[in-house]
């Protein structure tokens, strides 16, 4: 277990720096880009997570799953890269051939068909970065995995100083400063690991390809479907709403994106930990204990986050303040997204990652419903109230359908804290003294709910878990 907790340390060390540097970076740009110019610049984000989500077509999470399996790792990263880098280029020349209707589509405007090819280049760092990555995750490579999360975040950085002190104030200093920065991070990681890309020793394995295909493809529809979850909100207020609550919204969801960094230091941590577990027949108590872990460690930080939610004002700049109230249900999103990694391994260890299909299907529909319900009359409260509950159903499906294919645990703690957090989440979405009182109150009540975990302990540099439960 000393060994579980180093690993989770040392990777999440670049993802809790990662997101201070995040932190930085908000309010550098909220106090300097309008509202509705950091709405169009979430346009672009809007096309990022569409970019990094379909081009790898579910061969990410195909090789992750073999990677403890094949014997020949360049052989299996090679196989696993090339339709998505085929697929990025063709995305690329796309983009070239249309710039100016890719333009009006994006931005509303066709006076920037020169992004629209920075974005088709960004796109193939992006896919091949994927994967440089998942060899770090997968070789648990911790410390440099994390050094090159905080190297990226510190060049966004300092790309946003140059331009917004400098060169321009509009959406375009945000959409050049990440992809400035993101692309000089991705060269310094090429370089260093430049013998990757070498195809001594290559050959192509016409088994191994097909077993990478069938497990990625169903994942494709699900991703595409799933895919609702990372963008519809954004085309919700291009439909019904406007530029200005778009950009409060945006800037909501950037400092909800300090957690999502966590979640996903998690993630990255987790996942090849959970295929190594899976190998060695490790227990269902074990998974559980690590999904009671992260639920004691995420709702507190949620109530955490609410308590000193008036801040927010204080960071973004007055133009924002009503991002404080999308704040408790917008947070949802990575707090279900980790806890649902603890309890969905049911689906990736019996390879049947169809099952995600369902599960998009299904979270989907709540999302797409609620944001018909909710947005046209509630504006981005409504958008934000029907992220966070399409997410509750996202864990809840994935839950379920990886329970049916795998032992699984019990999950009633999750469920009360679940319930307890959309209660919290509710309340926040609007002022009063009351509010606080009632955030404060539910931290004893969680520490509680989650006594077992609470009673970690250590003795002579060793874990151990006073609850027997856990022995």
């Amino acid at each position: 277990m000393n060994d579980f907790f180093k690993k989770f340390t040392q990777f999440s060390m670049g993802p809790i720096l990662g997101a201070f540097i995040s932190l930085i970076t908000v309010p550098l740009t909220t106090h300097f880009v309008l509202p509705e110019e950091y709405g169009k610049a979430s346009m672009f984000m809007m096309v990022q997570t569409l970019m990094m989500s379909l081009l790898v077509v579910g061969l990410d999470q195909a090789y992750t799953r073999e990677y403890h399996v094949e014997k020949n790792k360049k052989n299996l990263f090679y196989h696993a890269l090339s339709i998505p880098l085929l697929l990025s280029i063709g995305l690329l020349i796309v983009f070239a051939l249309n710039p100016y209707f890719f333009s009006y589509l994006i931005f509303e405007s066709r006076s920037y068909p020169g992004v629209i090819i920075l974005i088709g280049v960004f796109g193939i760092f992006i896919t091949v970065e994927r994967f440089v990555l998942l060899n770090l995750r997968m070789a648990e490579r911790a410390i440099e995995f994390s050094i090159f999360t905080v190297l990226v975040r510190i060049l966004v950085l300092l790309s946003t100083l140059s331009f917004v002190l400098f060169i321009r104030r509009d959406f375009l200093a945000v959409v050049y400063s990440m992809i400035i920065g993101q692309i000089v991070g991705d060269l310094i990681l090429f370089v260093r690991h430049r013998k990757m890309f070498s195809i001594t020793g290559f050959s192509f394995d016409k088994r191994l390809f097909e077993k990478l295909l069938k497990f990625g493809l169903p994942l494709v529809l699900a991703v595409a479907i799933g895919i609702v979850l990372n963008v519809f909100d954004r085309i919700v207020f291009r439909l019904w709403i406007d530029f200005e609550q778009l950009g409060i919204y945006t800037a909501a969801m950037k400092l909800v994106g300090v957690l999502l960094i966590l979640s996903n230091g998690f993630t990255t941590f987790w996942i090849p930990t959970a295929y190594r577990w899976h190998e060695e027949g490790r227990k269902a108590k074990d998974y559980k204990l690590v999904s009671d872990g992260i639920l004691t460690v995420m709702s507190l930080a949620f109530v955490g986050l609410l308590i000193l939610r008036p801040l927010i004002v204080v960071i973004l700049s007055p133009q924002y303040s009503d991002a404080k109230f999308l704040f408790g249900f917008l947070s949802l999103w990575p707090i279900m997204l980790m806890l649902s990694e603890t309890t969905t391994l049911g689906i990736v260890f019996s390879r049947k990652s169809y099952l995600n299909i369902f599960v998009s299907v299904i979270t989907a529909i709540v999302c797409v419903v609620a944001n018909v319900l909710l947005a046209p009359r509630y504006g981005a409260m409504g958008v934000a109230v029907s992220i966070g509950l399409s997410w509750v159903v996202f864990f809840l499906a994935r839950t379920a359908f990886s329970f049916k294919v795998w032992q699984g645990f019990r999950v009633v703690r999750q469920m009360v804290v679940v319930v307890l957090l959309i209660f919290l989440a509710f309340l926040n979405t609007r002022a009063g003294f009351y509010v606080i009182i009632v955030n404060v109150v539910s931290i004893p009540l969680l520490l509680f709910i989650n006594r077992d975990i609470v009673k970690l302990g250590w003795s002579s540099g060793k874990v151990h878990f006073i609850d027997k439960k856990y022995r």
